[in-house]
């Protein structure tokens, strides 16, 4: 029963992190980038509604493709998010 408390909290951080993404970047290039993380599914408002794998890889994954584009804006949005969900580390340690 736990996993799935885990695994929604992937679904929602993945959702903060985009959205948080969009008002910085603009919707476009937001969900774009989000949509390169091939195992995630991104609604058009920026949520994610399926992880299709491992979702800390995604999770490290979507952070290195906002931190490719906006480097410590995005790194640092990232980890004030992760105070919000304790049962996730960050890993992406850029």
């Amino acid at each position: 029963m736990r996993l799935l408390s885990v695994e929604e909290d992937y679904l929602s951080l993945l959702s903060d992190l985009i959205k948080k993404q969009m008002v910085m970047l603009g919707p476009s290039v937001a969900i774009s980038k989000a949509r390169k993380v091939s195992t995630l599914t991104v609604s058009g408002e920026g949520s994610v509604t399926a992880i299709g794998g491992d979702p800390q890889v995604a999770l490290d994954q979507l952070a290195t493709e906002y931190m490719d584009l906006s480097g410590q804006i995005a790194q640092a949005t990232l980890a004030s998010l992760l105070e919000k969900y304790p049962n996730i580390k960050n890993s992406t340690g850029k």
